[in-house]
């Protein structure tokens, strides 16, 4: 007679326990890696005080030869530390995978330390203190802090990734419960991601009907990883499980429950195809969310701003490139100034572009063909504004009137627009922030003609890329980039 899941379950349990007994001892247990991260925030708050009196004496008393309220001046450097390393701590920067990567902690620092300095400035104007304080010593302390907290935290990022790898007191250990399509996807995406994660192997489930037998490199069966665990060798483990019943998963968590390790369950394979998703709260239900509202909060307005300020600003300052071009269009030949097209913006709304006539037609129907490399339809003066993205200039009364961004996807003919919403997965994802001048694809070399589907589908990927990941920075990196696709042509048409 065959035996059921929960008699397996009750034998697992006794010969793992039997397994440990007769080991005798375990391995030591890893540190855990939240103390690394109060290690390095008690640092960056030291690095904070130490460095606000280290620029007063510099000045004070190695510049100015007076005497140093040393007092005064360490009391501010713990008001913004206290605030500095509050800020970094909420936004999650102390967390073990944050403090091992260093690709956002420049931003990070900068933008917090300025919130923190812009507060205390006000502080000590509303108190009346702000005269007790050296204003050579204001900035030198607020750009002192930015250097040294980002040089302190990477000098920590390379001690934690040394400290990471296998065998090392903070590697990460992780074994899959499951031989499934879902385990294979998940150890393809935790093994290319660089947190110095090591995959313990993959562990049959020993349930039936649930897929537990789709993948062939197979550490062991539950006795295994239950003695693996005991011995310390495992740190996490996670259920790639997708097809099982309700009592029988009971069963599996129950009984994993009473090992030393962390335990998580991996949803589906669609959960881990998209990268963005994270877990969030609504009510009292945890879900996992696979996309975010773009620009939510204060992003929404930082970008309205940036749009406004920014793009009034340019368009002063390229009123004489505008008036130019537009003397050279009109001594080349007659025909309208401007091309005008309709074009999908922002939640498919239709807008009309504006671009100066590079062209000798102007196609704004169902059948729009697109400029190519030595096109006959483009002028003289057209070529060379094309080259050089001028004739794209007037498209800053489209960001002045709302229907376009400095940075966004570029639009494109409604023509095409409608032929790509049906071949290319997932391009009206596109239209959930409105087009751009300029782009993440058109700075990465994706501009120009796009006559193959491969080279829109790339381009999308980026446009994508762009709407999950928006930030200020994100635009200002964009617009310096696009600087130098302007001064160096690449696939322009």
């Amino acid at each position: 007679m065959k035996r059921g899941f929960r008699d397996q379950m009750a034998e697992t349990e006794i010969n793992s326990q039997n397994k440990f007994l007769s080991d005798g001892v375990r391995r030591r247990a890893p540190i855990t890696r939240a103390l690394f991260g109060d290690i390095v925030q008690f640092i960056d708050f030291m690095v904070v005080i130490v460095t606000s009196v280290v620029i007063a004496y510099a000045y004070h008393q190695i510049a100015l030869q007076v005497p140093l309220d040393f007092q005064t001046y360490t009391a501010a450097g713990i008001v913004g530390a206290t605030g500095l390393t509050a800020l970094l701590r909420r936004d999650g920067y102390y967390d073990y995978d944050q403090v091992l990567s260093t690709s956002h902690l420049f931003r990070a620092t900068f933008t917090r330390w300025a919130l923190v300095v812009l507060s205390l400035m006000a502080f000590g104007f509303a108190l009346k203190i702000s005269e007790n304080f050296s204003r050579v010593w204001l900035f030198g302390w607020s750009g002192a802090v930015v250097v040294t907290v980002t040089i302190s935290q990477s000098i920590s990022a390379k001690i934690l990734r040394a400290m990471s790898r296998d065998g090392g007191a903070f590697a990460r250990r992780i074994a899959v419960v499951g031989a499934t399509e879902l385990a294979a996807k998940f150890v393809e995406r935790a093994a290319a991601a660089e947190n110095s994660i090591s995959i313990v192997g993959i562990y049959e489930a020993g349930i039936s009907s649930s897929g537990d037998d789709q993948y062939s490199e197979i550490k062991g069966d539950l006795n295994a990883l239950a003695a693996a665990a005991r011995n310390g060798e495992i740190d996490d483990i996670v259920l790639a499980i997708p097809r099982v019943s309700k009592e029988d998963m009971a069963h599996l968590i129950r009984r994993l429950s009473i090992l030393p390790v962390s335990i998580a369950i991996c949803p589906n394979v669609h959960w881990l195809d998209h990268m963005g998703g994270a877990v969030t709260s609504v009510g009292g239900a945890n879900l996992l969310s696979l996309y975010r509202r773009p620009l939510e909060g204060w992003g929404g307005v930082l970008k309205t701003i940036e749009d406004y300020v920014l793009g009034a600003a340019l368009l002063v300052l390229a009123a004489p490139i505008l008036l130019l071009v537009a003397i050279a269009i009109r001594l080349e030949g007659k025909g309208p100034l401007f091309f005008v097209q309709q074009r999908h913006g922002f939640n498919n709304a239709v807008f009309k572009i504006y671009k100066f006539r590079t062209m000798t037609v102007a196609e704004d129907g169902e059948v729009v063909t697109q400029a190519q490399v030595n096109d006959p339809r483009i002028t003289r003066v057209g070529g060379f504004l094309r080259r050089y993205s001028l004739d794209e200039l007037p498209q800053l009364l489209n960001v002045i009137k709302g229907d376009m961004s400095l940075v966004g996807p570029r639009p494109h003919a409604m023509a095409h627009n409608h032929q790509y919403a049906q071949t290319i997965e997932n391009y009206s994802g596109r239209h959930k922030v409105k087009p751009g001048i300029t782009g993440w694809a058109q700075v990465n070399g994706f501009r120009g003609e796009t006559s193959e589907n491969e080279m829109m589908e790339q381009r999308v990927r980026y446009d994508l890329a762009y709407v999950d990941s928006w930030s200020l920075w994100f635009d200002i990196k964009i617009l310096l980039m696009t600087i130098r696709a302007v001064v160096f042509p690449q696939n322009a048409v």
